[in-house]
This record gives structure tokens, C-alpha cells and sequence, in this order.
């Protein structure tokens, strides 16, 4: 399952998000790939980075890694913006 860009994944996480099935699951971890590997842009896009760091968290965190380089990235952003 391809994803084009970092909207698309955002729009159909917290959907997907909410199914308990194999498939339903294995789609949000490509999403939730795509939306963590992003380097934000705007507040908007750190928020939705944000949501899935803090769902990953909660969940004891990610073994690869992403959201702690999504929170890298959002620092990165916060820090350009001076």
C-alpha cells in the first residue's frame, strides 16, 4: 500500500486507526511511516506528526526509531522559524 504524500496519510490514519483487523493495522503502520518520516512544513503538519508520537508513545513506543526522529524533525522546524 503506496501513499503519494504526507495529506493522504493524515486523512485516512485516524480512520484506519480505529479498526482492530490485521489488515486495518498494517495499513496504519505505512501511513504512520509516511506522516513520521516527514519534515514539517507548518504548525498544522507538526500538530498531525505530533498525534501519532504521542499515540505511539502511549503505546509503549516505536522499536524503529520514527517517532523520535519526528520529534527531531519538529524541533528542526520550530528551530528554523527562529
Amino acid at each position: 500500500m503506496g501513499y503519494a504524500s504526507f495529506s493522504q496519510a493524515i486523512a485516512q490514519v485516524s480512520d484506519l486507526s480505529q479498526s482492530y483487523d490485521e489488515a486495518s493495522w498494517r495499513a496504519v503502520e505505512t501511513l504512520e511511516r509516511v506522516i513520521l518520516d516527514h519534515r514539517p512544513t507548518s504548525a498544522m503538519e507538526a500538530v498531525a506528526m505530533l498525534d501519532v508520537v504521542i499515540s505511539d508513545v502511549i503505546g509503549g513506543g516505536r522499536a524503529d526509531g520514527r517517532d523520535i526522529k519526528a520529534l527531531q524533525a519538529i524541533r528542526a522546524m520550530l528551530d528554523d522559524w527562529g
